[in-house]
């Protein structure tokens, strides 16, 4: 999982270490602290079954 910020040069990764609720939790402090938008990037991408 990859979260960063659409404004800044902020982002947070499981790549770091960090569990998913921790990427999340530092995304929504991110976002209350400056009020910038955060996108996330889910790695690797979920895989899609067909029927």
């Amino acid at each position: 999982m990859y979260k960063y910020c659409l404004e800044c040069d902020w982002y947070a990764s499981t790549d770091a270490g960090q569990t998913p609720r921790e990427v999340s939790e530092d995304a929504i402090d991110h976002f209350v602290e400056t009020g910038h938008a955060v996108d996330s990037i889910r790695l690797p991408p979920p895989i899609v079954l067909q029927n």
